[in-house]
């Protein structure tokens, strides 16, 4: 291989699979892109990386370039000290302030290879958690290999999965299929969710993905694949994706000053826990907070929502000549307020967002539906999932027929776990636009959750019909970025 393929390549895995070979894994990187070029039936490997770099690679086409180039190697409750901070630590207050209140806990394994790591933060749930069945759990699983994926769904295991635990641990959560084969009991496998996800250029946080509000983020020996900038973005948006107080968790090779600065720190038995919060000090026994500047302490203001809610703003009329000037003026405050708080929203900074929205609101006689809707999705995005939706109840009083606020009530009611409510929320969306393919692609995702394998097929066949319409790099409203696009795509490799 040519040094100019050599490097065309490492600039190519960065920019389109968040990848970072450097010049001392040449011959790693050598050996793993001729494997993958003879399964793309190329024997020259110049070859290969040329055809790669002038084409636009499907999702199945990634995934298996992405399964020559990433490793699966995990097993059952790896690095314990993580996982004994969430056990002893953090969950156990985090589930007795929410007892009774907002029985709701969401968690995200950002990268889960072959599914050891979701399937043994549920195991530890149910033995932090004894009422788990009156608690609305959320555990996300993505990966960017789809041979991962499809092993962690089956959830079938050999014994080297299981090399650091007791034999009663197989018996207490798994059943023997046959000589060295355990698949883990449907109880546990149910509470995971496995989807694709590339970390260097999917959307995250959004509510869309479900990626948003997150408690507790793993994200472990992924980061070792990034390059500096990469680990810095990439950590940024973790950072953004969690609910205030939330931990972040990665292996101890990963802990570094790379990962963004806005987290706060835990030493925890010579392990390094992330917090989105302030950074804890352990000294001579004694443990002190510190709130960094990147976390300042800022005040909620009151929610105010008085008016009703017009669909576009109210031109005026019969304003005198000499008022003009002040009337356009004041105009342009108002769309400034508006991009500036959208600004904050697309940066991750949902609490100012919040903050810019509700003083909007609070001056407002009139708001749009935009700022409106930004709102909802600037709470839901914050976990404010009972405020977001009293606030789409109360839009609809007047938008009854607006089917942008009943997808929003549907992604929401997902989210609290009401399946039944978001279902029926997504048909009203169908009904009032039947060209809404984000719907469409919805209800898909929560018949195959349910095994409604032929509804499923023709909810997705019905969403790929409408974006075969559309220009392949056309955003979709309500997509937070996602296009058409990506979203076909995205459809195609689920279907298979």
């Amino acid at each position: 291989m040519s040094e100019k393929s050599l490097s065309q390549l490492r600039k190519y895995l960065h920019d389109n699979l968040g990848l970072n070979f450097t010049k001392n894994q040449e011959k790693e990187l050598c050996k793993k892109i001729e494997q993958a070029g003879k399964d793309f039936n190329y024997d020259n490997t110049d070859a290969f990386i040329s055809w790669l770099l002038k084409t636009k690679l499907i999702p199945k086409q990634i995934e298996k370039l992405a399964s020559f180039l990433t490793i699966g190697e995990t097993y059952f409750f790896r690095e314990v000290k993580a996982l004994d901070y969430l056990e002893h630590n953090f969950l156990p207050e985090l589930i007795n302030n929410r007892r009774g209140k907002k029985q709701r806990l969401r968690i995200w394994s950002a990268g889960c290879a072959s599914g050891e790591e979701p399937y043994s933060v549920a195991i530890l749930l149910k033995r932090v958690i004894p009422d788990i069945k009156s608690w609305n759990i959320s555990i996300l699983a993505t990966d960017i290999n789809a041979a991962f994926l499809e092993k962690a769904r089956t959830g079938i295991y050999t014994n080297w999965s299981f090399r650091k635990l007791s034999g009663s641990f197989k018996e207490n959560y798994f059943t023997e299929l046959g000589p060295n084969k355990f698949q883990i009991n449907p109880e546990i496998r149910s509470m995971v969710t496995f989807a694709y996800q590339n970390l260097a250029t999917d959307t995250y946080p959004s509510l869309i993905n479900g990626t948003n509000a997150m408690d507790i983020i793993l994200n472990r020996n992924v980061l070792i694949y990034f390059s500096n900038d990469g680990i810095k973005q990439v950590s940024n948006r973790f950072y953004n994706s969690l609910t205030k107080g939330g931990v972040f968790l990665v292996s101890p090779v990963e802990m570094s000053n790379l990962i963004s600065p806005k987290f706060g720190i835990i030493p925890y038995l010579g392990y390094t826990i992330y917090t989105k919060g302030p950074t804890k000090v352990e000294q001579k026994g004694v443990v002190e907070w510190e709130v960094s500047d990147t976390d300042e302490i800022r005040k909620t203001p009151q929610q105010i929502l008085n008016t009703e809610i017009n669909k576009s703003p109210v031109k005026p009329t019969g304003i005198k000549p000499e008022k003009q000037d002040q009337v356009e003026k004041e105009q342009k405050v108002k769309n400034s307020d508006y991009e500036s708080a959208l600004a904050l929203f697309n940066q991750g900074k949902f609490d100012e967002a919040e903050n810019k929205l509700n003083n909007i609101f609070a001056n407002r006689e009139v708001i749009s539906k935009q700022a409106l809707c930004l709102l909802i999705k600037t709470k839901a995005n914050l976990g404010k999932l009972n405020e977001a939706l009293a606030l789409c109840n109360k839009a609809l009083k007047t938008n009854k027929l607006e089917p942008n606020l009943h997808f929003l009530i549907a992604n929401i009611q997902q989210e609290k776990g009401n399946l039944a409510e978001a279902i029926l929320s997504l048909k009203r969306v169908i009904y009032l636009d039947p060209d809404f393919p984000l719907a469409h692609f919805s209800l898909g995702n929560l018949c195959l959750k349910s095994g409604k394998d032929l509804a499923c097929i023709n909810h997705y066949k019905n969403a790929l019909g409408i974006l075969a319409k559309l220009d392949p790099d056309e955003v979709l409203k309500e997509s937070d970025g996602l296009t058409a696009g990506r979203l076909a795509e995205i459809i195609k490799s689920i279907k298979g």
